[in-house]
């Protein structure tokens, strides 16, 4: 998967301060302890000084025996120090460092893996990350509901042999498929159909599933990304943010291009559509389209190799039914 090093370098970082605050903590309460019970500090010298000298002894001195029974030795005075701190109203933890993460130590890794706090920290700037944030918090799987499609058979639509109901729930199995099948896949998905009919519903089904599982998804509407594009073509706006909004357009896990056909168009926009879409297609990079455009209509606005790579290369989902934002 494609992370960009700066969000893994943040949230190195942030592990970084909190291993700091652990051990500023543990200073804090160590100078509480022996301030009340002077026993403890010479107790802890006392294993410090006799590991020192073992360690010398058996590299220094190379005395093969020099660390036998060390273990033992130090636990016995870590017994002493945790009575000392009970006697005197402390817990007899409360001389070890505590982490926000006991599993990892706030090193965010596990036996060189990531471990489910930094997925999670991930998640949550990928979330910010992807344009989606808001949207998600509504629009994901667990929120689907494909009751709200109609099932009468009137409503069938005679190519799909399907009722907007049927069609719905097949979607949603073939959106779970893709998915669970992401990382082998990479494959590239055009919804199609009416407005309001739940085409960017789907899609930020995938999305907040995808980024759950640390995956770099970017969400823009078609306008806005051909803006994003612009900008950095004839260097307007802020350059350094051009350039990182093209890298990330480019070359992030998942790139969905929302509402395609409702920008202004423009011979720039073909171009880049095809730019895009043939680049991430090389690269192995995954991308899906949302359109209300009929394919007649997108040859004509994007040309025809563009439209040759939507067929050759994405699964079509056609969503059927009455726009539902008008249901009261």
């Amino acid at each position: 998967m494609h992370i960009r090093n700066d969000i893994i370098e943040h949230i190195l970082a942030q592990y970084d301060e909190k291993r700091r605050n652990a051990r500023y903590a543990l200073d804090e309460r160590r100078a509480q302890v022996y301030d009340k019970a002077p026993g403890v500090r010479e107790l802890e010298l006392k294993i410090a000084r006799d590991s020192l000298d073992r360690a010398q002894r058996s590299l220094i001195a190379n005395e093969p025996n020099a660390l036998d029974g060390m273990a033992e030795d130090n636990q016995a005075l870590e017994t002493r120090i945790e009575k000392l701190l009970v006697e005197n109203g402390f817990p007899s933890d409360y001389l070890k460092l505590r982490y926000e993460c006991e599993r990892c130590k706030d090193t965010g890794y596990i036996d060189g893996e990531r471990c489910g706090c930094f997925k999670k920290a991930l998640s949550k700037i990928l979330l910010a990350e992807s344009n989606m944030e808001h949207l998600l918090e509504t629009e994901n799987f667990e929120t689907f509901d494909a009751s709200i499609f109609s099932n009468d058979p009137a409503d069938r639509d005679e190519s799909l042999g399907k009722t907007p109901y049927e069609n719905i729930v097949n979607l949603y199995e073939k959106a779970m498929r893709y998915v669970n099948e992401f990382d082998q896949k990479h494959g590239n998905i055009l919804i199609y159909g009416p407005a309001g009919v739940g085409k960017t519903f789907i899609s930020s089904c995938i999305a907040k599933a995808l980024i759950d599982t640390s995956h770099a998804v970017l969400y823009h509407t078609a306008q806005s990304l051909f803006s994003a594009l612009e900008a950095k073509r004839f260097g307007t706006g802020d350059r350094d943010v051009s350039r990182r909004n093209e890298e990330y357009i480019y070359n992030c896990d998942l790139l969905i291009i929302d509402d395609l056909g409702s920008e202004f168009y423009t011979q720039f926009t073909a171009s880049s559509l095809f730019d895009v879409i043939n680049a991430r297609m090389l690269a192995g990079q995954s991308t899906i389209i949302s359109t209300n455009l009929s394919f007649d209509r997108i040859v004509f606005n994007y040309s025809e190799r563009t439209y040759s790579r939507i067929c050759k290369h994405y699964d079509l989902f056609k969503i059927i039914g009455t726009d539902l934002r008008r249901q009261t």
